[in-house]
């Protein structure tokens, strides 16, 4: 058998054994109707860098290169996206253009090495030539679960005066997507992101918010970042 014929045959088996879609295609088709084709402006501060792969994509994303566990080897073990180029500020003005769902054709025609089994947010970004993507997880179930998660990057409320209000010295901090002691709880989102999780204990006045299944962790007391593990 002919190497180009065994190639596309290893492709079309790989894309038939994803798994099933979790979400259905009603609400697949509400999120396009409801979420699609909509001005937005980023929530946070969000890497771009290549998407994989894909080089014609830029991947937006939240996270630090080595907690990104989207793409791996044949042996399981992660392949971290290609290195960031830049940091996209809060407030910069998007566009979603489309949420692309894996199915058995599309999976398919994605590149090899990206992460083709999960759904994709396209965005227009302005200043940038390249689609960007957003990356969703694979257990998105609803409409109201896809909804939830591009709301951790992307809000209808233009954050740039927020930001502008800022101390210069956080300002600068957030647009570095770093964390400093007494970043107050709103530029420490801009920053970071939206953690997993956090833990509030109201009396004392104090927070613990944790990313990146606990290997990021920050601690405030009164509004206030007191302590930064990482």
């Amino acid at each position: 058998m002919r190497p180009a014929r065994l190639a596309l045959l290893s492709l079309l088996a790989l894309a038939c054994a994803t798994s099933p879609l979790r979400i259905s295609e009603a609400d697949q088709a509400r999120v396009r109707r409801d979420l699609a084709n909509q001005q937005r402006y980023l929530r946070v501060a969000l890497y771009l860098g290549p998407l994989w792969g894909d080089t014609d994509k830029a991947f937006l994303t939240d996270l630090p290169g080595r907690e990104i566990d989207l793409v791996e080897t044949p042996t399981g073990s992660p392949i971290e996206p290609p290195a960031f180029e830049r940091v996209l500020a809060p407030g910069t003005p998007v566009r979603v253009k489309d949420i692309e769902f894996p199915t058995t054709f599309t999976v398919a025609q994605r590149v090899l090495v990206t992460p083709r089994l999960q759904p994709w947010v396209y965005l227009q970004v302005q200043g940038e030539d390249r689609p960007c993507v957003i990356v969703l997880p694979r257990e998105v179930r609803s409409f109201d679960d896809v909804r939830a998660e591009m709301e951790r990057y992307l809000t209808t409320d233009d954050p740039g005066p927020t930001l502008a209000s800022f101390p210069p010295d956080v300002r600068e901090a957030v647009l570095r997507k770093e964390v400093v002691t007494g970043m107050s709880s709103r530029a420490l989102e801009m920053a970071w992101g939206v953690p997993e999780r956090k833990r509030i204990d109201r009396p004392a006045s104090t927070e613990e918010w944790i990313w990146a299944g606990g290997r990021r962790r920050v601690y405030l007391r009164d509004d206030r970042v007191e302590q930064v593990d990482r």
